[in-house]
């Protein structure tokens, strides 16, 4: 009796199946992801349908040894990646990555990495042959020995010996060690498919023009980069060239692909999906979209986009955690980009920059995103160059360790944002617009401050130096020498100190209680403001506009540091916020 054959599924739909299934796997975690993977009923199929950056980073997650498996089950499309994103260092192929990786599809797939050589990847293998083995025929009356030490041959004809190098670390002895066993085990396996073939591949290999080769395949590789957002550098920076809103519009129009998702049977890459978390404006206005073409159409363009930035960074990403800083960079630009699209729009901003993002290319948005961070790095620049605080050679812990941050973060090639909460570096890219704007109000404030002590101009002395001077106690101590008729502190003042015996009678009137507690008082307040007004020449009104929130804050950290002390007390040891002598 003859079994029923099982019923033939439509290809859409096993397309739909696999596509479903891949997307549970990039979900799991790493070890979990490869027994899924090898416990499908087609392991092959579910491996073809990864893209080629999916497949990339699960491995390097999984680790290359444990992922074998995987690498046999790869195609030849998806080897060619993993040996072009690894093999190459900048412009120059990286031997020693390209032995590790022969070896590792060596130990996956010894027979088909053969044929492979043969039929796809001739030129590649050779020059790695003419950088790593030295090649002497012998003549039939020619003894083997008149060759010389560590050559060997399979037909006492072609004699090979691998080329030596000075090691100076057990490293890179182990390292020479495997490059020796890995390499007598291909040109054994590449001899025994065919021979004569073997004969020839040797001795092109020997006679090729090393740097016209190595460029060929290098102009290649870039082809094949280029399609997934990978370019050369020189052109992958362009994507940090800033572009204005109005700019857009003589862009053209994105032209999305109006055909159903499933219509498709290349893959798109979906680890990078994933990682589209938060709760900016970008990815709210994904969620917006309903058909599934069109997510799937940004999503590959938001991955092409990360490659890009991968490229001009020059950045080496191996696993899922690298990226994932990767797609939170350009996740946060994208939304900065929106925002700055969407300026004085308060109403329906999701559904309004969900049509942004299928009107604009999404590099475009990023431009004009980064743009923002960029206008407050020139403005950075163009103030600090002609800056008091430079002029008087004072290190920017002046101004405090907030501003000391947004500065450095701004000061630096590519713009970043101060955060004094995250752990390990306080710097990371701009995220959202309102981090934009509140450094580029830190920014003001401190160019505002620094106009100010210009006019002021207080003497900074070396004999002075010793103390921990910043914007705070300088601010303040002028403050309290101009209430105590004392002279400002200028060139001709060594020394900016009060004594702390004359400094108590002005700071006594500094107070008023309040429910047991004690306050500045509000008229001193008003006469700081009014002094601050006629140095700087401000009106207390626009004073109060831009830089009352600095006021109101250092007169509350008075409070909190002084406020129990009272004059008797006062120590010049202890007390930060003026410079205070004994």
């Amino acid at each position: 009796m003859t079994a029923t054959p099982p019923p033939k599924i439509p290809t859409a739909d096993r397309i739909r199946q696999l596509t479903e299934t891949r997307q549970r796997v990039l979900a799991l975690p790493a070890e979990n992801a490869l027994q899924a993977i090898l416990e499908h009923p087609q392991p092959a199929a579910l491996v073809h349908s990864f893209s080629e950056e999916d497949l990339h980073f699960l491995i390097h997650d999984i680790g290359l040894e444990n992922a074998l498996p995987l690498l046999s089950l790869a195609s030849n499309r998806q080897w060619e990646y993993l040996v072009d994103m690894e093999a190459w260092s900048r412009d120059r192929m990286n031997f020693q990555t390209t032995t590790a990786w022969l070896q590792l599809l060596l130990a996956a797939d010894a027979d088909r990495l053969v044929k492979w050589c043969y039929e796809e990847k001739l030129e590649w293998i050779e020059l790695y042959l003419f950088r790593n083995i030295e090649l002497r025929i012998r003549e039939s009356d020619q003894s083997p020995s008149d060759l010389g030490e560590g050559y060997f041959s399979d037909d006492d004809t072609f004699y090979v010996r691998f080329v030596d190098y000075p090691v100076a670390t057990q490293q890179e002895e182990a390292f020479k060690r495997l490059r020796n066993e890995m390499l007598g085990q291909l040109l054994r396996r590449l001899s025994l498919f065919d021979h004569l073939r073997y004969q020839g591949l040797l001795m092109e290999a020997m006679g090729l023009l090393p740097g016209e080769i190595e460029e060929e395949l290098f102009r290649l590789r870039n082809v094949r980069l280029g399609e997934k957002g990978f370019l050369p550098f020189d052109e992958a920076v362009g994507v940090y060239q800033p572009l204005q809103p109005e700019e857009l519009a003589a862009r053209g129009k994105k032209i999305l692909r109006p055909g159903p998702a499933d219509e498709t049977q290349l893959p798109a890459p979906r680890i990078t999906a994933t990682f589209l978390e938060g709760d900016n404006l970008f990815v709210r206005s994904l969620k917006q979209i309903q058909a599934p073409h069109i997510i799937e159409q940004l999503q590959t363009e938001t991955a092409s986009l990360c490659n890009r930035v991968i490229a001009a960074d020059l950045s080496v990403i191996r696993g899922r955690d690298q990226l994932r800083s990767v797609v939170s960079k350009v996740s946060g630009y994208l939304s900065i980009g929106l925002g700055r699209l969407l300026a004085g729009s308060r109403q329906e901003r999701e559904k309004k920059a969900a049509k942004l993002v299928q009107r604009h290319m999404l590099i475009d948005i990023f431009r004009t995103g980064f743009g923002c961070a960029l206008q407050l790095k020139w403005r950075a620049d163009r103030w600090y160059r002609e800056s008091w605080c430079r002029d008087r050679k004072l290190e920017l812990t002046f101004w405090g360790e907030t501003w000391l941050g947004q500065l450095g973060g701004l000061l630096i090639d590519k713009p970043k944002f101060y955060d004094p909460d995250q752990a390990g570096s306080n710097y990371r890219d701009f995220a959202a617009m309102e981090e934009i704007e509140a450094t580029g109000l830190g920014l003001s404030q401190v160019t505002v401050l620094d106009s100010l002590f210009g006019k002021l101009n207080p003497e900074l002395a070396p004999s002075s130096m010793h103390r921990s001077i910043d914007y705070k106690n300088m601010l303040l101590t002028q403050w309290a020498r101009a209430s105590l008729k004392m002279p400002p502190v200028t060139p001709g003042t060594s020394d900016p100190a009060i004594p702390v015996s004359r400094f108590r009678p002005f700071y006594e009137t500094l107070w008023r209680s309040q429910e047991d507690r004690r306050r500045i008082a509000d008229e001193r307040k008003t006469e700081f403001l009014q002094w601050i007004a006629k140095q700087s020449g401000l009106s207390t009104t626009e004073l109060a506009d831009r830089l009352g929130w600095v006021f109101e804050a250092l007169f509350d950290e008075i409070e909190q540091e002084l406020a129990r002390v009272r004059a008797g007390n006062l120590d010049p040891r202890h007390v930060h916020l003026f410079l205070l002598k004994p």
